[in-house]
């Protein structure tokens, strides 16, 4: 049995990691600081002002906020690997 037969499926969770992170930059680096109000606004000509809400039903955004996305995608990229670890994929 060679190396990459032992460690295909690390091989493929490593490939779908490395594409999921590209995507998930790619959708930050689209959609920038930003808000969804604040994009909206602006696409309408309205003016700039703080809205009331735009909390989630967990208590936070990561809209806009680069540190909690940076956060939850951390999790996300543990989750998945404790996933992958215990199912044995």
């Amino acid at each position: 049995m060679s190396i990459v037969e032992e460690k295909k499926g690390l091989i493929t969770f490593s490939a779908i990691l490395i594409v999921v992170l590209i995507a998930a930059l790619a959708a930050f680096q689209m959609t920038g600081n930003m808000g969804i109000e604040d994009r909206f606004n602006t696409a309408v000509g309205l003016p700039p002002g703080k809205e009331k809400g735009g909390e989630t039903i967990s208590g936070f955004s990561v809209e806009g906020d680069p540190v909690l996305y940076v956060i939850v995608l951390g999790l996300l990229i543990v989750g998945c690997y404790a996933a992958y670890r215990h199912f044995r994929i």
